[in-house]
């Protein structure tokens, strides 16, 4: 978490955009925006993984979501990391793309409302209504 002229910003990384706690726990401390930057690798479905995935983050956490997606290089690279897909996009809290990308390096430039975060927060209360269903550090198979 990061303060950005008031406004709380959480900070992620590619794969962590698979993991929903994380980015309701930034939520909780305050994040009102979080971003992701990505190199999300090419592959058939990738690029609709990325977008429903950062769709599903805003709704989880009811922050804007800001993923920046490493543009498509176009042709092999001699190194073998991902190469990315591009699709950069910018979600509301409450779930809609407010901006998006294409594969070709392009700058993405969206207006943020931060007072749609507390709308969100109060129409959809996924935060206020937190449980922890289980104990991460008790995992257990069923008997």
């Amino acid at each position: 978490m990061v303060d950005v002229d008031g406004v709380g910003v959480g900070l992620t990384t590619c794969y962590d955009l698979r993991f929903p706690e994380l980015f309701s726990t930034l939520a909780r401390r305050g994040a009102q925006l979080v971003v992701v930057s990505a190199s999300w690798a090419a592959g058939p479905g990738k690029l609709e993984q990325w977008t429903l995935l950062a769709r599903a983050r805003a709704l989880d956490s009811t922050s804007y979501i800001v993923a920046a997606g490493q543009a498509d290089p176009g042709e092999p690279l001699a190194s073998s990391a991902p190469t990315g897909v591009g699709g950069s996009l910018v979600v509301s809290p409450f779930g809609d793309v407010v901006a998006a990308a294409g594969a070709d390096p392009q700058l993405l430039v969206a207006d943020v409302a931060l007072e749609r975060v507390s709308k969100a927060r109060e129409a959809i209360a996924v935060l206020r209504n937190y449980s922890a269903f289980a104990n991460p550090d008790k995992a257990e198979s069923p008997r």
